[in-house]
């Protein structure tokens, strides 16, 4: 049973691969990082009463252990990170103090560069990878329409399940985005920027931003029915500080352009769990959402079994 989570939003989760927390962590207490970040800013020439300094459209901090941030390890976030992974399943737990935060990006805009794509650089990609677990959009400010909030392509994680089911030996992140952009629709969604160098997370800016909005604004307003038997659209995720959107490990996302003006605070972390995600558990109550999930998408019905398995050098 879950214990943060509404049944209707794991519902949500269950269907498009993300779901909000509201309030994950107190407001207060995001608001104190904030804080913390514009002094962060501020010793590399960024200033908060200063609009002139925004001279860059993202700035990318660091990983940070201080005090500041002890105070959004909370229960409720942990609780709704344990309702999706299975309770006492995610690494770090109920861990109060000394727990790093990190991954700061902060959105100045007007044009803010980077492409679509699933996370993971930093582990060789199986369909059981514990790495990552989910993705936690952290928020620290107030995102509103047009804000630089997060995109979120629903329903891609399903993309995803199917080509690592094509490999259990395993597969490097970016040849798997590369895969996984032969989906149709997918392939139709990248078309639009390509990619910078070799470089899987960037996109080249588009020289004609009306084209790129009209481009983005057709996965947004048009849901894609899969011949598989899902559904695939574009959403703008938005909140306020303390705020928390909870994102399966295989959903495409990317950021979105500042049209605001308003200076966009978020982190990005991974809730790595303790072991291997098991999609042939003993007992089927014991699968978590996330396992769920991607036994759904690899087409299978409750009691059947899994017959993948990795197969590592």
């Amino acid at each position: 049973m879950a214990k943060v989570l509404t049944e209707e939003q794991v519902r949500h989760f269950k269907e498009k691969g993300w779901v909000k927390v509201e309030q994950a962590y107190p407001r207060e207490e995001a608001l104190k990082v904030q804080e913390f970040l514009w002094s962060e800013l501020a010793k590399r020439g960024v200033h908060k009463d200063d609009p002139s300094s925004w001279t860059e459209p993202v700035v990318r901090l660091g990983d940070y252990v201080d005090p500041v941030t002890d105070g959004l390890n909370s229960d409720r976030l942990t609780g709704a990170i344990e309702d999706l992974l299975g309770d006492g399943r995610w690494q770090l737990g109920h861990q109060r103090e000394n727990a790093m935060w990190g991954g700061f990006i902060i959105n100045f805009g007007p044009e803010v560069p980077g492409g679509w794509h699933y996370d993971g650089s930093h582990f060789r990609h199986y369909l059981d990878s514990w790495e990552q677990g989910l993705l936690l959009v952290c928020l620290f400010s107030e995102v509103r329409p047009g804000g630089s909030g997060t995109l979120v392509a629903e329903g891609s994680h399903r993309i995803v399940a199917k080509m690592l089911e094509k490999h259990p030996e395993g597969i490097g992140l970016g040849e798997a985005i590369r895969e996984c952009n032969q989906h149709p629709w997918l392939a139709e969604l990248v078309s639009r920027n390509k990619p910078s160098s070799n470089d899987i997370y960037s996109d080249a800016p588009s020289d004609d931003r009306t084209a790129k909005k009209q481009h983005l604004a057709k996965f947004m307003n048009t849901t894609y029915e899969d011949p598989d038997g899902y559904s695939l659209r574009v959403v703008e995720t938005t909140g306020g500080p303390g705020d928390l959107v909870l994102c399966h490990p295989f959903l495409y996302h990317a950021p979105s352009d500042n049209e605001l003006g308003v200076p966009r605070f978020m982190c990005n972390r991974v809730a790595p769990t303790r072991e291997r995600m098991n999609f042939n558990r003993d007992n089927p109550e014991d699968y978590s959402v996330v396992e769920q999930m991607i036994r759904e998408s690899l087409g299978l019905k409750d009691g059947e079994k899994c017959d993948w398995a990795r197969k590592e050098a």
